[in-house]
């Protein structure tokens, strides 16, 4: 992989045009109001912060570690660093542009020693109300389930068993995670579930407001948690 090019990254900007809308880029970005003011922990190359600014009208700051993300998120959104989300410092650099409405971590806790401290420091930095978005990936999703069944525990360079994940998650274990640094999980929402995206589909169809979650520890491949202060 060239050192330029960074690990988590699209080429284009999140479309919802081109987009499944099952998978978990196109629930989370039909969580975002338009307008919002953004706080985006890990927000890579920039693909979803670009389509939040251009798409929906939001104002964007985004954290990243990888130097080579972020010098092309600053092209794609208002306001990018280059932090260690780890360090006790992480936030500093985002307080300026406080308070923000919403916090979207799609897929990065995982990645982080201490996930705990972070959210629970973030509170601080977002409005009253404040609505908050995490992904996390399911290591309970069927497939995987199979896998250790046939004794097998093996890394990837992406998804669930990404070798990179520092911690592992079901929708119990996300949500508790959440909720022992004071937010309180309103909704979660299942990607990458073909019967989801089936029961979805025919919700849309029939104009349902709404579709409840068909067993999300099994199904989902990645859970979205939205939250809010308690």
């Amino acid at each position: 992989m060239s050192a330029t090019r960074p690990h988590y990254h699209l080429d284009d900007l999140f479309d919802p045009q081109r987009a499944h809308p099952g998978e978990a880029h196109s629930i989370l970005m039909s969580l975002i109001p338009p307008g919002s003011r953004v706080l985006e922990l890990g927000c890579a190359s920039g693909y979803l912060s670009g389509y939040m600014e251009h798409g929906l009208g939001c104002r964007v700051t985004g954290l990243d570690i990888d130097p080579a993300a972020t010098v092309i998120a600053a092209t794609r959104c208002s306001e990018v660093y280059t932090v260690d989300l780890d360090a006790p410092e992480a936030l500093d650099v985002a307080q300026k542009s406080a308070p923000y409405d919403i916090l979207l971590a799609a897929a990065v806790l995982e990645h982080l020693k201490y996930p705990e401290r972070l959210l629970r420091r973030v509170g601080g930095l977002l409005t009253p109300g404040a609505r908050v978005i995490v992904s996390l990936p399911n290591v309970a999703y069927w497939s995987i389930r199979l896998r250790l069944l046939l004794g097998r525990f093996d890394y990837a360079d992406y998804g669930v068993m990404d070798r990179t994940h520092l911690h592992l998650y079901t929708v119990r274990s996300g949500r508790a995670l959440l909720e022992s640094q004071g937010w309180q999980v309103e909704n979660v929402y299942c990607a990458g579930s073909a019967i989801q995206n089936i029961l979805a589909a025919l919700a849309r169809r029939a104009r349902w407001k709404s579709v409840p979650a068909i067993l999300p520890g099994l199904l989902g491949y990645e859970l979205i948690y939205v939250a809010s202060s308690r």
